[in-house]
């Protein structure tokens, strides 16, 4: 199973992780797909693969939740 998807969605705001959010490895562009969605922009980060997991899914969660 996807562990992920069957965890506890615990609400994220701007201010819990601002420090992750300053580091700007994913933003929201303003941009949309075709299907309306947001599009999240992974800039070249030079330390990418050394974000922790659990700050990744973090930000990834806070941007998802913005309507």
């Amino acid at each position: 199973t996807d562990e992920i998807m069957h965890q506890d969605i615990i609400p994220l705001y701007a201010a819990d992780i601002e420090d992750q959010l300053k580091k700007q490895f994913a933003y929201l562009s303003g941009g949309r797909g075709g299907d309306g969605c947001p599009v999240i922009t992974f800039p070249d980060y030079p330390t990418f693969s050394e974000i922790p997991e659990k700050e990744f899914q973090n930000v990834l969660t806070y941007l998802t939740s913005i309507p």
